[in-house]
C-alpha cells in the first residue's frame, strides 16, 4: 500500500469514526432534515413518481438520487449512504488530484495529508452526512469538474457536461457550475474548441433532457422548480403555504421579488450587501441550534470557519492558470446565496470540496517547497 493510499484509508476512517460519534452523541435535527426532500424521495421510492403536491416543487434529480437506494435501505440509511458516498468520492478525487500534481511538482506527504484530514473532520461534512441536504452532492460535483479540468482527457468535455447538468438538475442555481466547465472546455487549440463545447452541451443534455421529460410527464403544467421564487420573495413560510398551488406560488413569489427590487433598487442592493456579510460571518452549523437547544453551536461554528478559512486560503495559493476558472463558481456562490431575501447557509460547505483539491499545492507553495507548474 502506497503512502497516498494509506492516507486515503486513514482519512476515510477518520470521517467514518466522526460520523459514528455524531450518530451516537447527537440526535438527528428534526427540522433540519428537510422534510420536503425526504417526502419527495419517498414518493419516488414508493410510487415511482415525482412529488407534485408539495409546498415546494423541486427539480427531479435529488429525490430520485435519494429515493432509489431506499428500495434496499431504510430512508435514513439511504440518505447516509448517498452522503457518505459523496464524501468518500471527494477524498478519492483529492488523492488522485494530488498524485497527478506530484508528477509536476513533488508534494510532501504532509502537504497532502493536512488538508485531507482537515476536510474529513469538518463539522459541516460530518453533520450534513446524516441529513437530506444536497450540498455535499453539489460539492462533490464541483470537485469532479475541477478534477476533470486539471488533466484534459478524451471524453473530458462530455464528463464536464454530465457534472454540470447534474448540478443544475439538483438545484437550478447550481447550473452556474457550467460556466467554469465551459471555460475549461474552451481551452486548447481553436480547431477543437467547437467540438469540445458540443460535447459539453451533449453531456448536460444527457442529464437534463430525461429529467425534464420525466417532470413534464408526471407533473404536467407545474413549474420545474418553485423554491427559487420563494427564496426571492418576501413571503414567510406560513404565507407561502397559504398561497395555493405550486404555479400560483411561483407567480406570487416572483411578483413579490420584482416589486421589492423596483420599489427601491439601491435599498435592495444594500440589503444584499448586508446579507452577504452575514452569510460569510455566520456559521452554517448554527442552524442546528434551532432544533437542538443543547447543540454546542459556538464550538462547532469556530471549527467550521477554521476548516473553511484554512482550505480557502490554501486553495487560493494553490490555484494555477489551469485551475483558475473554478473561482468563477466559487466567487459567485456567496452572491447567489445573499441575493434572495431568504438566505440559505448550507451552501457554505460547497467551496470546501473543490478547495480540498487545490489546498495541497497551496500548502506546498506556502512552505516554499520547490517549484512547479504555475509558479513562474
Amino acid at each position: 500500500m502506497g503512502p497516498l493510499t494509506a492516507l486515503g484509508v486513514a482519512a476515510s476512517a477518520l470521517f467514518l469514526a466522526a460520523f459514528a460519534i455524531h450518530v451516537w452523541l447527537l440526535p438527528i435535527a428534526p427540522g433540519f432534515d428537510d422534510f420536503e426532500h425526504l417526502q419527495a424521495a419517498m414518493a419516488w421510492q414508493q410510487e415511482g413518481r415525482l412529488q407534485s403536491d408539495g409546498v415546494f416543487v423541486r427539480v427531479p434529480l435529488w429525490p430520485v438520487l435519494l429515493g432509489t437506494p431506499a428500495h434496499l435501505l431504510r430512508p435514513g440509511t439511504a440518505v447516509a449512504f448517498v452522503q457518505i458516498a459523496c464524501v468518500l468520492a471527494t477524498l478519492a478525487l483529492a488523492l488522485a488530484f494530488a498524485r497527478r500534481a506530484s508528477a509536476e511538482r513533488a508534494l510532501p506527504l504532509a502537504a497532502v495529508a493536512a488538508p485531507i484530514l482537515l476536510f474529513a473532520s469538518s463539522p459541516q461534512v460530518v453533520l450534513y452526512a446524516r441529513h437530506a441536504v444536497n450540498e455535499l452532492w453539489i460539492g462533490a460535483l464541483a470537485a469532479g469538474v475541477l478534477f476533470l479540468a486539471a488533466a484534459p482527457a478524451r471524453g473530458g468535455p462530455l464528463a464536464l457536461g454530465l457534472a454540470s447538468g447534474a448540478a443544475a438538475m439538483t438545484k437550478l442555481s447550481m447550473g452556474l457550475l457550467a460556466v467554469p466547465a465551459a471555460a475549461f472546455a474552451w481551452r486548447g487549440g481553436p480547431h477543437r474548441r467547437a467540438a469540445r463545447l458540443a460535447q459539453l452541451a451533449l453531456g448536460a443534455a444527457l442529464v437534463a433532457v430525461p429529467l425534464v421529460a420525466l417532470h413534464a410527464t408526471q407533473r404536467p403544467g407545474l413549474p420545474l422548480d418553485n423554491t427559487s421564487a420563494f427564496t426571492l420573495s418576501e413571503y414567510t413560510p406560513q404565507e407561502w403555504i397559504a398561497l395555493g398551488d405550486p404555479l400560483e406560488r411561483r407567480e406570487a413569489g416572483m411578483a413579490s421579488f420584482r416589486a421589492a427590487l423596483t420599489r427601491d433598487p439601491l435599498g435592495y442592493a444594500s440589503a444584499v450587501a448586508k446579507r452577504l456579510t452575514r452569510w460569510i460571518t455566520r456559521p452554517a452549523t448554527t442552524d442546528f441550534a434551532l432544533f437542538m437547544p443543547k447543540f454546542p453551536a459556538r464550538a462547532f461554528g469556530l471549527w467550521e470557519h477554521a476548516v473553511l478559512g484554512i482550505l480557502v486560503v490554501l486553495a487560493v495559493l494553490g490555484t494555477t492558470a489551469r485551475t483558475a476558472p473554478i473561482w468563477i463558481f466559487l466567487a459567485a456562490l456567496p452572491i447567489l446565496c445573499a441575493f434572495p431575501a431568504h438566505v440559505p447557509f448550507t451552501p457554505k460547505i460547497i467551496p470546501v470540496f473543490p478547495c480540498l483539491l487545490l489546498a495541497p499545492l497551496g500548502l506546498s507553495r506556502a512552505l516554499g517547497l520547490g517549484k512547479g507548474e504555475g509558479d513562474e
